[in-house]
């Protein structure tokens, strides 16, 4: 009775050790699906060869400004460094930088900038006022065809705000940028061109 009882317990045992194998490798299996359901559903589907695509974090316009500016710094940037403010003063007085919703390629095929820039070009101007570490205007022009052939069919608009927290206001547009902007005509009315 010994010999049948040690028997069957070693039978159980192993029966129990075996279980505990296939219940590892099971676990190990669904949790190599779930990883490989997790990556499929990154996957564009209408290219099965392409990698995972990471889903894209949401980029708000500052407060006060059109949503078509937001995350406008990481467009083409048309300045190499930062643009000192003018001796005397200047509209957009302070520290500047200009961005176009561009490629290099769009408006500087063969490496040269071609004039006027293409319909839909937006060209954002910030300004960070002297003795503040925050950005306190922005000025927009926008390209839309037909909306002003008098001056290569841009929008004009300037806002401002006095606090890094504050949402921006308009201040300006169309005829009171123009007077400035007509002098360089010649190059699509942008002041800054791509270096």
């Amino acid at each position: 009775m010994k010999t049948q009882t040690r028997n069957l317990l070693s039978s159980l045992v192993i029966i129990l050790i075996t279980c505990l194998l296939f219940a590892s490798c099971a676990e190990k299996q669904l949790e190599e699906l779930i990883e490989k359901q997790d990556e499929e559903k990154t996957m564009d589907t209408t290219d099965p060869t392409q990698e995972p695509v990471q889903p894209e974090e949401t980029v708000m316009a500052l407060p006060g400004l059109p949503a078509d500016v937001a995350g406008y710094t990481q467009w083409l940037k048309l300045n190499a460094e930062p643009i000192p403010p003018v001796p005397g003063g200047d509209p957009h007085n302070g520290t500047k930088n200009v961005y176009v919703n561009k490629t290099r390629e769009d408006i500087a095929p063969n490496g040269e900038q071609q004039f006027p820039y293409p319909d839909g070009s937006i060209v954002i101007k910030e300004a960070y006022r002297p003795g503040r570490d925050y950005v306190g205007l922005i000025a927009i022009m926008r390209k839309k065809a037909g909306v002003d052939p008098d001056h290569n069919d841009w929008e004009f608009i300037e806002y401002t705000r006095n606090a890094a927290d504050a949402e921006f206001d308009v201040i300006a547009k169309d005829g009171v940028c123009w007077r400035c902007h007509s002098g360089v005509e010649d190059i699509d009315y942008v002041f800054t061109e791509l270096e």
